[in-house]
């Protein structure tokens, strides 16, 4: 069917100004104070009544210049002091007036369009991913190494097909399209965002540019803002466009203009234009971090991107969470940017106005990939009306265009319900046959001819040329120089680390009590022999602590690439200039970090006290430190995922650690390891702080254990030897660089070069590296979501005919609602709501006043930021901070405990469980929440009926996911879920936080229709809603509306037509609100809502000095009078018994940990190379007194294993307690089933793993082959990782963030290595610690467990290296000079008793196990039981401390 509108392919100047008229109406309209009448209309209407000829007038003020002088004069202070006024600000002529400085300057402008043709893109198929699992993850591991050889074939889906179109510089194309159509996948492509799909077929040309050079050269020139805000959370608004426009400031600008006069310039530009400039000094804030609004950070997501000054922009949903009246402004305001700056404006927008839909030029209307239409805006709507469709005249033209493949939704002219397109295939057919497509065509060939002609391509390189700062190099994209892009990030990162000044005190407060305990346990070590090996402990330790502190780093790192990712689209920096900044930002705490240690400890300690020894050792920790950071950051560059990178850092780390030379010396590594020893950065450093310490110094052999043989009648010299290695017969002290050449095989003379040199090598490699796999490995997940599901269960392409069956089985959905047997009326009577802040008091909500009966759908509404999520927080009861005042009354009487129950609250944050399917969640919550005499059955059916209604049949098996790591749903996908989790759960009152926002007209409508569906039925709702559409609105019956200050500017009736609300506002002096307006779009601009709104009038006063606010009160008051302070009736808590909340709990957790094998498949294969690296470092030891030591360093490096269980099950828990936090608010369960679940669910895993390391390590180092040892050393191991999980459990609970228990976690970990008795045995510890610390850390009696269960009936044989040699008197044997040693208990045997002069005595220093742990550490195999049920006491109070502070930190600050 042809169609015979015709457009003209080449439009005439007067067209032009024609179409682009409306967009120099003021950003918001005027209303002179008194005046009633209003310029423009509010929101959906057909007509515009901007005055042409005020317009040219506009055209002609342009004229005036504004210089780089006069701006100074009036702006430039004015941002800074936070006074700029809004309504001063005119974004045109700013515009204009910089345009032509520019002009003047001589600046080449950046023109660039973007045409695509037959453009195919092809993603990966929903059966081709499954949900991963512990045992799948392995297999598809190796079916990835198998793909390395052999590429398999994926199965793809078809997502655009074969799409031709254009967008000219100066021009702005909307796209419009159901979730799913392909609206994102254009924007991505059109912002040369490929990665994440697997063919991309066809042309796509930027002014002649090919996609690939764009990307090498210009990447910074088309970008794509999408949905989600990613920002830091602690930086202010200021503070994150300061940053961005640093890296972005040009090296052309205008005369006399300095870098920060152009900062400056943008900033205020930015600020007024998006209503930030209140703002500016506010922290940005995430969920766990309080800061903007929603809103507002979208707004400042806006300005970010803008600060790029990009020549192609793609918006995907950026309106999403802006109020109608944002939106609105925000549209204009890239209207009047695309006009003067000649800039390409390409978005999608869900639920656009008629006022957003016409300043576009340009449409593309998408269902399933097929083009249904493109060209101008305003043919559009005709086009399809001439096709045979209908409009209803309240509707608005972009959801009518995007209803139109929607049968439920589209409507048709009498006579054309047979002859229109029902598929999407068929509306594209029949464009390909219009005269439209033949128009836009020749329109995009033209194009094509003038672009070339033009030398487009070569006009822009020029500009790009001119733009690049003078040190810049024009081949990358990047506009600052490294040095300048080094510059901003460090300024960035100084304000990130200030800020989070929780972390940093209780970093440095780590350290200081860390030092001071080391210090005190090292107390003033003797120059002696057994004071040598503590003081190699005590050195060990500082490397050891160091190392774990710049652990610490590896999350902050991590935590910031989502930012990072954003960043690199931008262009703003190179990712090595990233980590420049943070190594360079490293330096002055790395010096603050080792002076206080060193301050601390070095003297305590008693290590030589020579300057020259202690700026020596402060330089060495110094660059160590260094080092190490750059060494855990490295892992944090090849992957993004914590857990992985935690498991790769944590299993290097144990192989560091054992090849330090201080567990096992060198001369007794195999050789098949020893490389890692000349590999380990750590080892030259302890080799030349060990060198440093020890070179020159004499320790003396005199008292017991230090020499052999000791006590009465052993005087003479000549017939003793010291114990330490490097002694001389005959000599009463050993020099130290004896003992370090003999026993480590360190030569003093290489402390500086090669091992500090070394040192300075390795961070210098670590810097390079770390800043090479930044710039090169691209760890992001390509900025899509790909869906995984359960094997078997993905959705199949629908025929034409399953497709019309889903949709006639939607429509019944909705019209099937119950009604519920008692009504809910619910009240509120002056809510106060103060947030205490630096300096005083916030006041957040003043004296709000309402009232929700059965069947009442109120809407709340307001700008953003006026505080309707913070009313709906406030009145669902789920803040936990500031004070809360008012009289909330349900049904007549106070709240009870079951509050929370009974009532729905969708958040606007959509949180989910991320491991469980669509319909796995549905069900949890509808088992959970309902009755529990409701049969599974009937919940299930239920859940079906939701899960159709919402349109989730497609996703139903799909996992949620996490959209941050690139897997699970979409985000409005997760908007519906949200939706969906309240529903299942039949809840007597519903609150709703913007539960459109970000869904598109259809999926709104079918929500907000089925809402008054439970509304009719009897339920009370309240519900916010950001940007209604008049049909949307006109299901509503009642509003409250807020202004800025958190104040009531009505409550009532909305009205048939809106008109009881619009006669209010009209009676009290506002504007006439013209008949085809959306009411909606009305009020908000009335009362000053936007970006830069003004009112005519307070309208907070007006209310309350109204009849309708007296009759309120009064009513009110009524209630407030006859309402139960102290009702008695039961009230539960939780729907469901604790023993149904357990099951249904732990088995939710216990399917999460099966689908989460980057953590318990990671963690398995971290201890299996850690058993293996040990096992094989320990290889097959034997019966020698030194084989028993190493015995005892073997079990040392299970310890290391336990602390990497601890770091990573933090993470675990953290992301765990969020979704408890959400659940827990609604009462699905109780916090106790949680908390109990949360360390069951660990056992089984513990049970493997434990038997893991077991295979792995206890026959590799030659352990006791009994079954009683073997078992013990199991069962010990057990119940030691479930220690350590729970302990990783305990932190993580006590803290809020991870960066906090990244920090406690060296502490904890050091003093439990520290007092174990291993490093330092009990005799050598100070009285303090030996009377109390000894005795209360569990490594203690673990290691003591492990060793007396290995060596109690271990004979030592000592080898010939082994034996200490002297020489017997004249005239003895060697048995009969040692007969009085060992009568006096002496330890030990001569393995040579009838030796004579001058043959030498070989003395073994023990004769036994038993022996050697009970001389040395003064254990008892007696206690071998004891010590093991000490164990599971200890893991048991763990238990116990965990769940307390499950129960105190059950609800998150908010």
């Amino acid at each position: 069917m042809s169609d015979n509108i015709h457009t003209n392919p080449s439009p005439t100047d007067t067209e032009k100004y024609e179409a682009h008229r409306r967009s120099y109406v003021n950003s918001v309209d005027t209303i002179t104070e008194g005046a009633v009448g209003v310029r423009g209309s509010y929101g959906e209407t057909e007509v515009n009544t901007v005055n042409i000829e005020d317009a040219i007038d506009q055209y002609e003020d342009l004229k005036r210049e504004l210089t780089t002088l006069s701006y100074k004069a009036s702006n430039s202070g004015k941002l800074e002091e936070g006074t700029a006024k809004s309504d001063a600000f005119d974004l045109d002529e700013f515009l204009h007036s910089v345009s032509s400085s520019a002009d003047k300057a001589g600046h080449t402008k950046k023109h660039l369009g973007v045409i695509w043709k037959n453009l195919i893109v092809k993603g990966v198929a929903a059966e081709a991913n499954t949900i991963p699992t512990v045992t799948s993850f392995p297999l598809g591991f190796l079916r990835s190494l198998a793909s390395l050889v052999t590429k398999p074939k994926v199965p793809e889906r078809d997502i655009l097909r074969n799409l031709t179109g254009f967008c000219k510089d100066g021009e702005m194309l909307l796209i419009l399209g159901r979730p799913g159509a392909g609206c994102t996948t254009l924007l991505k492509v059109i912002s040369n965002l490929r990665k994440s799909y697997t063919t991309i077929e066809g042309q796509v040309s930027y002014g002649g540019i090919d996609p690939v050079t764009f990307s090498n050269h210009y990447r910074g020139q088309v970008c794509y803002n999408e949905e989600e805000d990613q920002h830091y959370p602690t930086l202010t608004a200021r503070q994150t466009l300061q940053f961005a426009l640093r890296t972005k400031t040009p090296g052309s600008r205008l005369p006399d203009e300095t870098r920060h006069d152009f900062v400056d310039r943008v900033l205020y530009m930015l600020g007024n234009m998006l209503g930030l400039t209140k703002q500016m000094e506010t922290m940005v804030g995430n969920a766990f971090v309080r800061g903007l609004s929603g809103g507002e950070r979208k707004r400042l997501s806006i300005a970010e991107q803008m600060t790029t000054a990009s020549t192609i922009n793609c918006w995907d949903c950026s309106t999403r969470g802006l109020d109608a009246a944002s939106a609105l402004d925000f549209v204009r305001s890239l209207r009047i940017m695309t006009d003067v700056l000649h800039k390409t404006t390409v978005a999608t927008f869900y639920q656009a106005s008629n006022s957003v839909f016409n300043l576009f030029d340009k449409l593309i209307v998408l269902d399933d990939g097929y083009c249904l239409y493109f060209g101008p805006v305003e043919h559009a709507k005709p086009y399809f009306e001439k096709m045979g469709f209908f409009c209803p005249p309240r509707k608005s033209t972009p959801d009518f265009l995007t209803g139109i493949c929607n049968p439920l939704e589209r409507e048709f002219q009498p006579g054309y319900e047979k002859s229109v397109p029902q598929f999407a295939h068929e509306f594209q057919t029949h464009y390909l046959a219009s005269e439209i497509y033949r128009s836009m065509m020749t329109e995009l060939k033209d194009y094509e001819n003038k672009f070339t002609n033009d030398s487009q391509a070569q006009v822009f390189k020029q500009a790009m040329n001119e733009e690049h700062q003078k040190r810049a190099s024009n081949k990358g994209p990047f506009i600052a120089s490294f040095y300048q892009q080094v510059h901003a990030l460090l300024i960035r990162q100084y304000h990130l680390i200030i800020k989070d000044q929780e972390a940093l005190f209780s970093r440095y407060g780590t350290i200081l009590i860390q030092s001071l305990i080391t210090a005190s346990c090292f107390f003033k070590l003797p120059l002696s022999g057994t004071g040598s090996f503590s003081r190699g402990g005590a050195l060990f330790f500082a490397v050891v602590f160091n190392s774990f502190i710049a652990q610490s780093e590896l999350v902050r790192f991590l935590m910031g690439r989502p930012v990072l990712d954003k960043h690199k689209q931008y262009a703003l920096y190179r990712p090595s200039a990233f980590y420049i900044a943070q190594m360079i930002m490293d330096i002055p705490y790395a010096i603050l970090q080792v002076t206080l240690y060193s301050l601390c400890s070095y003297f305590m300690i008693g290590l030589n006290l020579t300057a020259g020894k202690f700026f020596t050792f402060f330089i060495l920790l110094f660059f160590i430190n260094m080092s190490m950071n750059g060494f855990f950051r490295i892992f944090g560059a090849i992957t993004r995922s914590f857990f992985v990178a935690t498991q790769l850092a944590g299993f290097v780390l144990i192989a560091v650690f054992t090849y330090v030379g201080y567990t096992i010396p060198y001369l007794k590594m195999h050789p098949w390891l020893y490389w890692l020893y000349w590999a380990n950065p750590l080892a030259y450093g302890y080799k030349a702080l060990l060198i440093n310490e020890m070179n020159g110094q004499e320790y003396t052999c005199e008292g017991p254990g230090n020499a052999v043989p000791y006590g009465p009648g052993y005087d003479n010299w000549d017939y003793k030897v010291c114990t330490m290695a490097g002694g001389v017969p005959g000599q009463n002290f050993v020099k130290g660089e004896a003992y370090l050449l003999q026993a480590l095989t360190y030569r003093s003379w290489e402390a500086w070069a090669p091992d500090f040199i070394v040192v300075i090598v390795y961070f210098i490699l670590f810097t390079v590296l770390c800043a090479l796999a930044m710039e090169y490995i691209d760890s992001s997940g390509g900025g899509n979501t790909t869906k995984l599901y359960i094997p078997g269960k993905a959705p199949k392409p629908r025929t034409d005919e399953e497709e019309n069956e889903r949709r006639k089985r939607l429509a019944k959905i909705a019209d099937e609602m119950d009604g519920i047997s008692t009504g809910t009326t619910f009240s509120w009577q002056n809510v106060n709501y103060t947030v205490p802040i630096p300096g005083g008091n916030l006041q957040l909500l003043d004296g709000i006043n309402g009232i929700v009966k059965p069947g009442h759908l109120t809407a709340l509404m307001g700008s953003s930021g006026a505080g309707k999520t913070t009313l709906l927080d406030v009145l669902a009861r789920r803040k936990t901070t500031g004070v809360v005042e008012g009289n909330i009354v349900l049904n007549g009487e106070a709240l009870m405990d079951d509050f929370e129950r009974i009532t729905g609250y969708c958040e606007q944050m959509d949180i989910h469980q991320p491991a469980v399917t669509v319909r796995e969640a549905l069900r949890f919550s509808a088992y959970l929440r309902q009755d529990e005499s409701v049969s599974k059955a009937e919940k299930d059916e239920y859940v079906e009926k939701i899960i159709q209604l919402l349109e989730m049949e497609d996703i139903a098996d799909a996992q949620i996911g996490m959209v941050e790591f690139g897997s699970g749903i979409s985000v409005e996908e997760r908007k519906r879920l949200t939706i969906g989790m309240e529903l299942v759960g039949k809840p007597q009152l519903l609150f709703l936080d913007e539960p459109t926002s970000g869904l598109d007209a259809q999926s709104s409508y079918n929500i907000i229709r089925f809402i008054r569906k439970l509304a009719d039925a009897g339920w009370p709702v309240l519900c916010t809603i950001h940007q209604p559409s008049a049909i949307l609105f006109g299901h509503f019956d009642h509003l409250l509306l807020l202004v800025r200050g958190g104040k009531t500017a009505y409550y009532g009736e909305i009205g048939c037509d809106a008109h009881t609300m619009i006669d209010y506002f009209q009676s009290n002096g506002g504007p006439i609100c013209p008949p085809a307006a959306n009411p909606a779009e009305y009020i908000l601009e009335v009362v000053g809502a936007g970006t830069a709104g003004k009112a005519t009038r307070d309208w907070s006063e007006v209310w309350a000095g109204s009849k309708e606010a007296k009759a309120l009160e009064n009513e009110l008051a009524d209630i407030a009078r006859s309402a139960n302070k102290n009702p008695t009736r039961e009230a539960r808590t939780y729907a469901a018994s604790h023993w149904t909340q357990f099951k249904l709990v732990h088995n939710r957790m216990a399917l999460a940990y099966w689908r989460s094998p980057d953590y318990n498949f990671g963690r398995f294969l971290n201890i299996v190379l850690t058993a293996l690296i040990n096992g094989f470092t320990y290889w097959k030891l034997g019966s020698s007194s030194s084989d028993m030591q190493n015995k005892l360093f073997a079990l040392f490096s299970t310890f290391i294993m336990a602390m990497t269980l601890v770091i990573l099950s933090q993470p675990k828990f953290m992301t765990e307690r969020l979704f408890f936090r959400r659940e827990y608010a609604s009462r699905y369960y109780s916090w106790l089933p949680w908390g109990v679940s949360t360390v069951l669910v660990e056992i089984p895993y513990v049970f493997v793993f434990a038997a893991s390391f077991l295979f792995c390590f206890y026959w590799t180092t030659g352990m006791s082959n009994t079954a009683e040892a073997g078992g013990y050393f199991y069962i010990m191991v057990v119940f030691l990782v479930l220690w350590a999980v729970t302990l990783g459990f305990v932190i993580a609970a006590a803290s809020e963030l991870p960066t906090m228990a990244a920090v406690i976690n060296p502490l904890v970990m050091s003093l439990l290595i520290l007092f174990c008795g291993l490093m330092q045995p009990e005799s050598a510890m100070p009285t303090f610690w030996r009377r109390w610390m000894y005795w209360i850390d569990p490594f203690h009696y673990y290691v003591e467990g492990l060793a007396v269960n290995e060596l109690e009936h271990l004979t030592v044989v000592c080898t010939d290296d082994n034996l200490l040699k002297f020489t017997p008197p004249p005239g003895q044997t060697c048995g009969q000079y040692m007969a009085n040693y060992f009568s006096y208990g002496g330890p030990g045997y001569i393995v040579n008793p009838d030796a004579v002069q001058p043959e030498q005595c070989g003395y073994c220093t023990y004769n036994s196990g038993a022996e050697y742990y009970s001389t040395v550490y003064g254990w008892d195999a007696a206690n071998k039981w004891r010590n093991f049920g000490l164990i599971i006491c200890f893991f048991v109070f763990n238990t116990l401390v965990f769940l307390g502070l499950v129960y105190w930190k059950r609800k998150g600050k908010r």
